[in-house]
């Protein structure tokens, strides 16, 4: 685990501020060099989610914009957001080379989120292997936290059929339900599309989901279009991902727990005001998209429940 150093914030009240949201406190990351990417698999077709959309015409509204990119052995499934922000900001180091500060989000990733937001739902990279059957989770962690990768069999949900119907981008979509980790699932998937995928870490369907949502709302996957392209396009991986270290799955989930609940303790940032006394922050509230009964981490065990709170 990479050396861990004490930084000391500290917060100024002002007229601007009645009040600090804890959730501020998480830093974002910082962004990738976009020009250090190795080939991985190519494909012709992209799909484009739209994650927890108030309003699915505006895409000002989504939480994420997310992509799956259909290779011949893999597929990988990330924000179009967050790398758009990283080429961007790559561009303007290289247009820049002398410059002591440089932006840390561009085009619509600083539009649409403030400072210091952060999920693993946005941040992280997830790959399906299809000749090893793995499902692999790069989690790109808040600053000065570590990177981890995690690695499981490619999910296989236990689907239900029905005969109900919705159409979603003018294609007909059939019913699918599913438990899987905890929550609830609701898919429509396109028979018309016959690729066995999806958002995030679902698939198995006979056709391609479009839309998919836990009945409690929490996390919905709404497809809003589909690109074919006549020639092949390349699949990338960051280079960086060689230098993340392993952790099992529940490990992962349980240490991005804490990370969502006490940001300056994992990071090692100390918080206090002005006059030196510690500064006070309500508690962040997680609701984790995958709600299993109990994680075991070492010798503790932590039980979670379910929730009817949205929380991205």
């Amino acid at each position: 685990m990479k050396k861990k150093y004490k930084f000391i914030i500290y917060v100024v009240f002002c007229s601007i501020f009645t009040e600090i949201d804890a959730q501020k406190l998480i830093f974002s990351p910082f962004p990738k060099d976009a020009s250090k990417m190795t080939v991985v698999d190519s494909g012709n077709i992209r799909i484009l989610y739209a994650l927890n959309a108030v309003d699915i015409s505006k895409i000002a509204t989504y939480a994420d914009l997310q992509c799956l990119e259909i290779g011949e052995h893999l597929s990988k499934y990330y924000s179009r957001f967050i790398y758009e922000s990283d080429s961007l900001c790559t561009d303007w180091k290289k247009k820049h080379p002398h410059a002591q500060n440089s932006p840390t989000m561009m085009g619509a990733l600083s539009d649409f989120y403030k400072s210091g937001m952060w999920s693993e739902y946005q941040w992280s990279e997830y790959f399906k292997d299809f000749s090893k059957n793995t499902f692999i989770e790069y989690a790109r962690m808040p600053r000065d936290i570590s990177d981890y990768f995690s690695s499981e069999n490619i999910s296989v949900q236990d689907w239900k059929f029905f005969d109900d119907t919705l159409s979603v981008l003018g294609y007909l979509c059939q019913k699918a339900t599913c438990q899987f980790r905890g929550r609830d699932y609701i898919a429509w998937f396109a028979l018309e599309i016959p690729i066995n995928n999806g958002p995030w870490k679902f698939g198995g369907l006979p056709g391609l989901i479009l839309k998919i949502y836990d009945t409690a709302h929490n996390y919905i996957f709404e497809c809003i279009e589909i690109k074919h392209h006549k020639d092949k396009y390349y699949i990338r991986q960051y280079d960086d991902y060689n230098n993340y270290s392993k952790l099992e799955r529940k490990k992962l989930l349980k240490f991005q727990k804490d990370i969502h609940e006490d940001y300056p303790k994992i990071s090692g940032w100390i918080i206090t005001n002005l006059d030196g006394t510690p500064a006070v922050f309500e508690k962040i509230t997680y609701y984790p998209i995958e709600l299993e009964k109990k994680f075991n981490y070492g010798k503790y065990n932590l039980f979670i429940g379910e929730s009817t709170t949205t929380c991205i």
